[in-house]
């Protein structure tokens, strides 16, 4: 069995897991929501409902079996992963100057 055929069940065993636990995850969407928006007070209520319905949707479309949003339900990523060696000698792409915020503090020595 190829790796497609593997890819091929394991996405056809999220999708059925999905369909058997779709009112689970409903809920725990909506229990996270109201945690979090108990959290912040509400500051972030919009965010946090909005978000919300994106899951729901998508839930519902791997139930349904419809591809993901903006395009088929496989295929390449449609953007390069950051380089995990990190910035390139001489980048100049960094903290500013004087920032700590990733360094030694110089009145720690």
């Amino acid at each position: 069995m190829g790796l497609g055929d593997r890819l091929k069940g394991l996405r056809e065993q999220a999708q059925q897991a999905v369909v058997e636990n779709r009112d689970k995850i409903q809920d725990a969407v909506q229990v996270v929501g109201e945690a979090a928006n108990a959290k912040t007070h509400g500051k972030y209520a919009a965010k946090i409902a909005k978000v919300g319905a994106k899951v729901e949707e998508s839930v519902d479309r791997v139930a349904a079996g419809e591809p993901r949003a903006g395009g088929a339900s496989t295929g390449p990523i449609a953007h390069e992963p950051p380089d995990p060696a990190g910035p390139v000698a001489g980048d100049t792409a960094g903290p500013a100057s004087g920032d700590t915020a990733g360094g030694s503090f110089p009145e720690f020595g």
